[in-house]
């Protein structure tokens, strides 16, 4: 089933793309879409910047962020009321055009190579994306330095997500309604305290609950992790763990989260594969 995104804030909502790279959607009641593909879940200067005008002698282009020489910019009128497109990515070259009508209406060859894992979506403050859905290639490997601030991106509609992580402490994640750290926010920390225990905290001051967990983490190897929070329950567990399902916290009504954001603590540098959905454990 398609997933639909009304875009009227300007936040990014990165979206995982899991090793696909060919994307369809439609586009519905917008002049101008804009898509920015990125290695990681946040704006920086390698990511791709792509405008598509939809107006009379309208200008669509493709280019890098950081890079006022890697860009490719053209005349078009695409019809944008309702529209699906067809993009994709491999081997330095970006396109876009008309699915099932063959050649792209814009191409652009990149100056470098590029790793592109997410995909943020905005088409003005009515527009609508209809994407069609996702198959799963291969997990997204993420680095998060040490003291750095949550990467957010879309949640999938299972409420279920599955990661591997090698970090040595204080692996964090953050449930949110936005793709920023505000209220209400469920954080589940797993080997804080120098690794000895794990917990879960609500809108970022009350423990809601926690459970010791010697040496759950490890920096040498990657751990195997599933966090669910559906049901009014958020679960986290870990078949490597010598208890599979460690820790759990029960409400009378969690919020409607649509983001996950990942980091890890001030004195742990951590290395990701993520999964997204899975229906192992």
């Amino acid at each position: 089933m398609s997933s639909e995104t009304n875009t009227s804030k300007k936040l990014h909502q990165f979206i995982p793309l899991y090793g696909n790279k060919k994307i369809s959607f439609e586009v519905k009641d917008c002049a101008q879409a804009y898509l920015a593909l990125a290695k990681i879940p946040k704006e920086n200067n390698d990511m791709y910047e792509v405008v598509i005008s939809g107006e009379s002698n309208g200008k669509s282009s493709i280019k890098r962020k950081g890079n006022k020489c890697d860009v490719t910019e053209i005349s078009t009128n695409v019809l944008l009321k309702c529209c699906e497109l067809l993009l994709s990515f491999e081997n330095h070259l970006i396109s876009i055009g008309v699915k099932d009508l063959g050649k792209p209406f814009i191409s652009h060859l990149a100056t470098k190579s590029f790793e592109l894992n997410f995909i943020s979506i905005d088409c003005g403050d009515t527009g609508t994306w209809m994407l069609s859905p996702l198959r799963f290639e291969k997990p997204i490997e993420l680095v998060t330095p040490k003291e750095s601030s949550y990467q957010f991106f879309r949640v999938n509609e299972d409420r279920r997500f599955h990661f591997e992580v090698c970090c040595s402490r204080d692996v964090q994640l953050a449930l949110t309604k936005t793709p920023i750290v505000a209220d209400p926010i469920y954080e589940i920390v797993i080997g804080g305290w120098r690794n000895r225990r794990s917990a879960i905290r609500k809108n970022r001051k009350k423990i809601v609950a926690s459970v010791s967990t010697p040496d759950i983490v490890n920096e040498n190897n990657f751990v195997e992790f599933w966090i669910s929070f559906k049901n009014n329950t958020i679960v986290v567990s870990s078949r490597e763990y010598k208890r599979s399902l460690f820790m759990v916290h029960r409400v009378d009504k969690l919020p409607d989260f649509l983001f996950l954001g990942v980091r890890t603590g001030s004195h742990a540098t951590g290395t990701w594969k993520l999964y997204g959905k899975s229906t192992s454990l």
